[in-house]
This record gives C-alpha cells, structure tokens and sequence, in this order.
C-alpha cells in the first residue's frame, strides 16, 4: 500500500505491511467494526480503477497525479481521524477490448478490501466493474463519467462531474455560435458516445441546424478502439458540413490526420471531454482555432503546478484532474464527519461535507478538517466548481470549459459556463 506525505518531499513512500485484520463476516469494504459491535477508527483505505492501457490511456495521468496530491494534502492536514490515508490497490481498467483485465481488476480491488474506490474513467467500463464491486459494499466514485443512465444509478456510486446532458447542451451552443447550418458527428458507439451525440443533436436541432452525418438512428457510429476511418470520413465529408464534431476517445488521433488529408478545414472541428487534449505528435498548428468542450473548471494557477509536481507526466494532460481530487478529499470529509473509515460511513456523510444540507465554506482538506472537528457543518466548494451532490449522487450544478486550440496543438481555456 503507498501513504503519501509532503514530509518526505513529495516522494510515494512504499510501505510494506501486514493486511489490516477485520474480525467478523462482512459485505462493507473498509469496515473496521469488531466484534463487539464497536466501530473502530483504522486507516482510510483507497484504491483506485484507472485506465493503465486501452483507448483512455492517454487520460490518466491529471487523475494519478491528483491521486497523490490529494492523499498528500490529507495526510499532512493530519489525515482522517489522525491517521494517514492508505492507496491499497491500483487496478487498471483498460477498455472492452479485453475483458479479462477488468475482471482482474475487479478480483484485485475486492481482495484489498478497500472503503473506496476511484474510477473508472470510462462510463463502460465503471459499468462492467460496478456490479461485482458495489456487491462487495465498495464505494465507487468517478471523476470522468458522464453517462446519463448513471445518474442514481447505486447508493455505492456517486461522481464529480456533470452528464451528458450538461455537456451535450453546451458543445452544441458553441458550435451554434459560429452560426453553421450543417454539421456532421463522428461519434463512437458506446454510451458515452450515444448519449453525448443525442444531446447535441437535440441541441443543433432546436436552433434550427441539421445533422447530416452520425445522427440518432442513422446507425453511422463506429466502434471503441476503431484504428481507421478513410470510410467514415469520406461519408461525413460527402454531406458537406459547416463543421464537424468529434466525440470519442484516443480515436480521435486517426479521425484528424484523416479528415486533413481529405481536405478539411480543421478549424472547424469541435472535440469533447475524451479528446480535448494536446496533440504534439501532429505538424505544428494543425489544430489552430479547433475548439472543444470538457466539464470541469481549467486545471491552472497553483493547482496546475501542484499537480506538475506530484507527478510529472501530468504536464501531458490534466483532464479530470479537478474532479478526482474532489472526489478523494469528499470520501476523506465524509470518513471524519461520520467518525469512521467504514465505505457506509462515508455513503451516510458524503451528501453532507459536499454542502448538501448547507454549511460553513470551505476550499480545502485542512480548512474543512479545521471546521468538522469543532463540530460545524460543512460546505466543500473544490478543485472542479461543481456544486453539492444532489440525489442522484452528481453535482447539482457543474461548469463545462470551453477551449480552443493553439499553434502548438494545444487545448487552452478560453471560458467557462455553468449548467
């Protein structure tokens, strides 16, 4: 298991140890009750269930650096009940191409009996994972999953970030500003595709634009992990679109060199949360004034830095960072509010420290921490500006980032709006 601490100079500090004891048969993950019926206040445990390979590899690493800050954060605020909070497990949850990595997964964060777990990213794969580990009485807690069937889907999950719905509305008002009348969707057949292509059209289709290419029952989609799209390309450039939106994951890496080679302007391409990210391995200013969407407050300033500093790779991207920090210092909150490290404690505690029921203002661990042991209610305003979880255990309102991209390929925020 690892223990984070800014104590020995941001370093992971790998800790070998026995396996916590739990007396007693139960299905909650993280329970430290014996067997007189007393709760006792162990360790925090956390595990987490992030992309390592698969099609959402290239999102990983704002979430595993914000992983480690948060943990860091906690534990050198004084941790939950006075006691550092443990990372026990790193599951990789890879993507439907091989179900098998999954179902390791699965085995292997069951076996760490963790309270809480963070991920998936993919709105697929949390829905391959949360069966077996929900039934285990795990807590799950996404920062990326924007599916809309999963709104209140399991009193053991909850996420940090806005559907599709939110998301959908505002790709589609941004595309509208630029007053196109035809646009073509390139959008992959999963639910994360489908539903953020329905509420686009649905969108475009109310202010009087058209879809002319990937539209709802058109059967145009194409498959997770797709590799070429000389094909889909051709067909969407045939209906000849104002503008083109991309909705998939690393996918998109083959649809634009595709699209550029035949002929389209780049300019006019709208990218989405999956694959709003820097594209370096592509020739230089390619993507200047491509715009794209992602939910979520712009990583910047001394968070961005922090983040940097926890883990370097997350220079490559910090998609999704806002969101999994959240959602670890609200299991934290949640854990030292209910006085217990047990996944129900934090279920019973999670609505409350995220400002559900009101409370004293508070933007960080510490302040928070400060706050809950002199017995005030709390309200935690975090990383991604989204706002207390409501009853289908999301965000009761969330911002969504507009960015537009730069001579170098990068995604940079220009705006933000609230939905």
């Amino acid at each position: 298991m690892k223990v984070y601490s800014r104590k020995a100079a941001g370093a992971i500090a790998l800790i070998a140890g026995a396996a916590l004891a739990l007396s007693g048969c139960t299905s909650t993950g993280g329970d430290n009750s014996s067997d007189t019926g007393e709760t006792e206040a162990g360790p925090l445990r956390i595990g987490t269930l992030l992309p390592q390979t698969g099609t959402l590899e290239h999102l990983i690493y704002g979430p595993r650096a914000a992983v480690t800050l948060a943990l860091t954060d906690i534990n050198e605020a004084g941790g939950v009940l006075g006691q550092d909070v443990e990372l026990v497990v790193e599951a990789n949850e890879h993507d439907a191409s091989d179900p098998t990595i999954m179902s390791k997964s699965v085995d292997d964060i069951i076996k760490a009996e963790p309270a809480f777990v963070l991920g998936a990213m993919g709105t697929g794969n949390t829905n391959a994972a949360m069966p077996r580990i929900t039934e285990a009485g795990i807590l799950m807690g996404s920062p990326s999953n924007t599916g809309i069937a999963l709104a209140g889907i399991n009193d053991l999950y909850f996420r940090t970030i806005a559907s599709d719905i939110i998301q959908g509305r505002a790709l589609g008002n941004l595309i509208l500003q630029n007053a196109p009348s035809t646009v073509a969707v390139l959008a992959q057949n999963n639910d994360y595709g489908n539903g953020l292509r329905d509420n686009l059209q649905e969108t475009l289709e109310a202010a009087g634009a058209e879809v002319t290419y990937g539209a709802n029952g058109a059967g145009e989609e194409f498959p997770e992990g797709q590799t070429t799209f000389t094909s889909e390309v051709t067909a969407a450039l045939a209906t000849n679109p104002d503008a083109i939106a991309i909705i998939s994951y690393e996918e998109a890496k083959q649809i634009i060199p595709e699209l550029q080679a035949q002929g389209f302007d780049l300019s006019k391409i709208y990218l989405v949360d999956g694959n709003t990210v820097p594209y370096p391995e592509f020739d230089a200013g390619i993507l200047e004034g491509a715009q794209g969407t992602t939910p979520g407050r712009a990583t910047v300033g001394e968070f961005r830095d922090a983040l940097i500093a926890a883990d370097e790779s997350a220079s490559k991207s910090l998609a999704f960072a806002p969101e999994t920090y959240d959602a670890v210092v609200l299991v934290a909150l949640a854990a030292e509010r209910g006085g217990a490290t047990d996944t129900q404690t934090i279920v019973d505690n999670l609505h409350a420290v995220s400002g559900a029921d009101g409370g004293e203002t508070c933007d960080n661990y510490a302040d928070c921490l400060a706050l809950l042991q002199d017995g005030q209610d709390i309200h935690y305003q975090g990383q991604a500006g989204g706002g207390p979880l409501n009853e289908d255990n999301e965000p009761s309102s969330a911002l969504i980032g507009i960015y537009q991209y730069d001579a170098e390929n990068t995604p940079n925020a220009v705006g933000e709006i609230e939905g």
